[in-house]
């Protein structure tokens, strides 16, 4: 599955074990369907920038990525004018969010951004704001 083929490309920290929803369960201690910032940040460079996925299904995982809207009030609204952003983001239980975020000046994605929080008591729409 999936973490077979993370394992594949170098990284040893991601796995997913379950599927949508359970997998947004988030229990305190529980390794199940976790990642750390660093390795999403070289997983993603990894995909979208070496020979592990064609030319087209690069250009699909960043359109995918820039469809994404989701983002609006957490990344968006607080970047300059004329700044690409394609973005992915989650939330879970638990005060789960995460926002994987490709961002540049001059509409080009020049840094990744990985953003995870978890136990937090604050509400979605806290989450969600800046």
């Amino acid at each position: 599955g999936l973490t077979a083929f993370l394992r594949q490309i170098g990284d040893n920290v991601t796995r997913l074990d379950r599927w949508e929803t359970e997998l947004n369960e988030a229990l305190p201690g529980d390794a199940r369907d976790t990642t750390t910032p660093a390795s999403m940040t070289a997983t993603l460079r990894k995909l979208l920038t070496s020979q592990r996925l064609s030319a087209r299904s690069q250009r699909q995982l960043l359109q995918w990525m820039v469809d994404d809207r989701v983002a609006g009030p957490l990344i968006r609204s607080v970047l300059p004018a004329g700044w690409f952003i394609a973005d992915k983001t989650g939330a879970g239980e638990r005060g789960a969010r995460g926002i994987v975020a490709l961002l540049g000046p001059n509409n080009k994605a020049e840094r990744i951004v990985v953003i995870y929080l978890r136990d937090t008591p604050a509400s979605m729409a806290e989450r969600n704001q800046q």
